[in-house]
């Protein structure tokens, strides 16, 4: 049995490199196929790796809420992050607007309309940060002795030189700048910024209060100036709530312990989920099985066109297999030879496709990138999936192809072919 499949084999190699023409001719249809097959997986692995890049960032990972508080006073801050985790918060930053945004000024350039967001480091864990200089915050920088920023491209250049930026209402502070963020959707405005929240940026972010009463006063300010206390939060993918886009499962947990930071009414609490993940991978798993389905048609081209070469070789090399035959070669030999003959050229095709494949993406990932500013961590290349899915496909095609000639090969008569 082993000898007769090793047999069979090395007639398929001797076949396949005695006809060469037939050999290009089968491969046609394949390559087509294939390298159809092989693009539509690429270009499907690499649009869901830049959905999911894009929706990070401009919406926050899967199963963030934007929690926010109207009306009322949070007395307890702590208390209130306390349970935020509670409710099923894995990540929790504040996302809040000062209540009188602040004006930036970099030497002479003053810039008045630019926007301010007061956040934590964790923010990071939550939203996808594209970094286009520097570094995002870190717990080490709430210890620094002047309010630490974050600017978006815009804001970068229009102030220019960022080693001595001040920001101020009624008067100027020094910040120090770490970082310049790629611009995204949910930037508050065309120039926009992130203050790290710290002792030394408590006044930029929440007024210059001190006492409770003070506290009190300016909650109530930051309300009718229509500015609510606000978080981000990511849960668990898993929980339910993450199934509630309007977030009510989360806001009835939050608020079963409202009275601990001071809200009596749970309609002052609002959450609801602000990425959009799901609507996402629908979209692409949608768009994928359509492109799966026009590449499974070219591949079923390319089997009829191998099936129909292989139909007409067996007709050709009667005399040759009869040879075979009446040489001593079985017919487990004979159906191999033929069945492999079939399988190799898929294969070789295959890898021409795949070759193809990788020239093709290589120059539409530079073109592309020359258009849209691509992650570093999301190349448009060829994934390993795409790899044995393009050879899988084209070794099954070649053995579906070189069955029925085959079977036909073996149902002719030694005495007939040799008589040819």
């Amino acid at each position: 049995m082993l000898r007769s499949l090793m047999a069979g084999i090395v007639l398929a190699f001797a076949g396949s490199r005695a006809n060469v023409a037939r050999t290009i001719l089968s491969c046609t249809g394949i390559v087509v196929g294939v390298g159809a097959l092989v693009l539509v997986v690429s270009a499907s692995d690499f649009g869901q790796r830049f959905a999911t890049a894009y929706s990070e960032a401009n919406a926050g990972r899967p199963a963030t809420l934007e929690v926010s508080v109207f009306e009322e006073t949070i007395t307890d801050r702590a208390a209130f992050e306390e349970d935020l985790v509670r409710a099923g918060g894995r990540d929790v930053s504040l996302y809040q607007s000062p209540m009188e945004p602040p004006s930036i000024r970099s030497g002479d350039t003053v810039v008045t309309e630019a926007s301010f967001t007061g956040v934590d480091p964790s923010l990071g864990d939550i939203r996808r940060m594209n970094m286009l200089e520097g570094r995002w915050f870190t717990d080490a920088d709430t210890g620094s002795l002047a309010p630490v920023m974050i600017v978006n491209e815009e804001l970068a250049a229009a102030i220019g030189d960022l080693a001595q930026v001040q920001v101020g209402t009624d008067h100027w502070m020094d910040v120090r700048v770490i970082g310049v963020l790629e611009s995204s959707a949910l930037d508050s405005g065309w120039y926009s910024a992130y203050i790290l929240r710290s002792p030394a940026s408590e006044e930029l972010i929440f007024g210059s209060g001190s006492s409770d009463e003070e506290e009190e006063s300016e909650a109530e300010a930051m309300y009718a100036m229509g500015v609510p206390t606000t978080y981000q939060v990511r849960i668990d993918p898993e929980d339910p709530a993450a199934d509630d886009p309007w977030g009510e499962i989360f806001t009835e947990r939050l608020g079963s312990a409202s009275w601990r930071w001071g809200v009596e009414n749970r309609e002052s609490l609002s959450s609801y989920r602000s990425d959009y993940a799901e609507m996402t991978n629908e979209a692409i798993t949608y768009l994928s099985l359509a492109l799966m389905g026009i590449a499974a048609i070219t591949l079923t081209t390319g089997l009829l066109g191998v099936l129909n070469v292989g139909l007409v070789t067996v007709r050709e090399r009667r005399r040759e297999l009869a040879t075979y035959r009446a040489l001593g070669a079985s017919r487990f030999t004979l159906f191999v030879a033929v069945v492999m003959e079939s399988v190799v050229v898929s294969l070789v095709a295959g890898i021409i496709a795949i070759a193809g494949c990788w020239a093709v993406l290589s120059v539409g990932g530079a073109v592309l990138g020359s258009f849209v500013q691509l992650p570093d961590d999301i190349p448009l290349n060829i994934p390993p999936a795409g790899v044995l899915v393009g050879l899988g496909s084209a070794a099954l095609v070649g053995l579906l192809a070189g069955i029925i000639p085959a079977m036909r090969a073996l149902g002719a008569s030694v005495v007939a072919g040799l008589r040819e």
